[in-house]
């Protein structure tokens, strides 16, 4: 599919949510800041879509306030215009200068030794089964399992939070059905209060984890606060569990449909890290992040009026003939220069290090699964309804069963 001239880009088209690529490369080629549907601008070209990300001239309150009358009153309001990706300067500077910090040495430490336990947990049983669906069986556990344990969480609570999260996530996009919404106000309010229950006994109980290193934290002038705590953690939880797990699907099926670079990976393990920032760029689970102009600007030669929503297409920028070559081949090695998929400047992913540790652990061992194959026609997979994240709902797989 190609944007036909004259009309408007629509990021859930049918044939765009299978694959919006077609569509990027018309856009980047003849309309690289396109007035789409609803009259809402696309940005496509690496360096717009750098500007867009990282600047402060584009802010999120008015993305807040619109996503805010959407759901309407109630605890997903309540909390998320706490959270810090829905944060302008100063506020969102000072909850970054808390936040980062936080993620200590020891911390980090901690959780690349964990995220390697689990993924090898999670594949004990599997192996001998040679068969799993990379997405339910390994990626969403894997990554739930992560944040738990960054955020806190005893592992007894994990399927409470899982629970909680199928209903949540829905309202994050634009594309909520009422039934949607009601069922995420009543697992946000569930949330917050295991949250609160979480942040009492951190402040008497501190341990290895992020919540307490928050709460142990100063800030000038003030330190972090409850709802903002609150609203951190439900922040991280959606930031870094459906796009890591989206992310490894994407990754295993970008793989699995070129094989001679799963073959170069598995003869050169040490391309890990490449392979993981090829598959960053590649296909990226976040495909785009929106933004309210403050002021007049111009980007490729059109102007963008204040008060204009502006859309960054992440996955167009990633696909840039300027800033990649050959941009629609998958090759791990090829010269690594960052793709746009943890964001940029003042909003650069505090995460991303985690993702890209947790990417590492499932990668190599997925990747090195024996006769890794598909096990379902190409035409069956099914991704899912969101105009920002990408990933697909179910990856069957099937291998060479193993001694677990």
């Amino acid at each position: 599919m190609t944007v036909p001239i004259g009309t408007g880009f629509d990021p859930v088209d049918a044939a765009v949510l299978r694959d919006p690529y077609p569509s990027y490369a018309w856009l980047l080629r003849h309309d690289p800041v396109h007035r789409g549907t609803n009259g809402v601008w696309y940005v496509t070209r690496y360096d717009d879509v750098r500007t867009v990300l990282g600047e402060a001239r584009f802010e999120r309150a008015g993305i807040r306030d619109f996503w805010a009358e959407l759901v309407g009153p109630g605890p997903l309001s309540e909390v998320l215009r706490h959270a810090i990706f829905f944060q302008d300067d100063p506020d969102h500077a000072r909850l970054r200068a808390l936040i980062g910090p936080a993620f200590t040495p020891r911390l980090i430490r901690l959780l690349r030794a964990r995220i390697e336990r689990t993924a090898d947990d999670l594949l004990r049983p599997l192996r001998p089964r040679g068969a799993m669906d990379v997405v339910n069986d390994f990626a969403y556990p894997l990554a739930l399992a992560t944040i738990s344990e960054l955020i806190g969480m005893p592992a007894r609570d994990r399927d409470a939070l899982r629970a909680w999260s199928v209903d949540i996530a829905p309202t994050l996009d634009l594309l909520a059905s009422p039934e949607e919404i009601a069922r995420g106000q009543a697992a946000m309010g569930q949330f917050v209060a295991h949250l609160t229950e979480l942040i009492r006994d951190r402040r008497e109980n501190p341990g290895d984890d992020l919540v307490s290193a928050l709460l142990a934290a100063t800030g000038d002038p003030r330190p972090i606060g409850t709802d903002a705590l609150i609203g951190t953690a439900v922040a991280l939880v959606f930031a870094g569990h459906d796009t890591v797990t989206n992310q490894i699907g994407n990754g295993v099926l970008a793989f699995l449909r070129h094989p001679r670079q799963l073959a170069l990976l598995r003869a050169e393990p040490d391309r890990l890290p490449a392979a993981v920032e090829e598959c960053l760029r590649y296909d990226s689970s976040v495909q785009s992040n929106s933004r309210q102009l403050a002021a007049d600007l111009e980007l490729s030669g059109t102007r963008l009026p204040a008060g204009d929503i502006v859309v960054a297409l992440i996955g167009a920028a990633n696909r840039d003939p300027a800033r990649f070559a050959e941009p629609d081949r998958f090759d791990i090695g090829r010269v690594q220069r960052p793709a746009m998929s943890f964001g940029a400047g003042m909003r650069f992913c505090l995460g991303a290090l985690l993702a890209r540790m947790e990417l590492k652990a499932a990668l190599g061992r997925l990747t090195g699964l024996p006769g890794l194959r598909p096990a379902i026609p190409e035409d069956e997979l099914v991704y899912r309804r969101s105009s920002m994240f990408r990933g697909v709902v179910s990856l069957p797989v099937t291998f060479a069963a193993g001694v677990p």
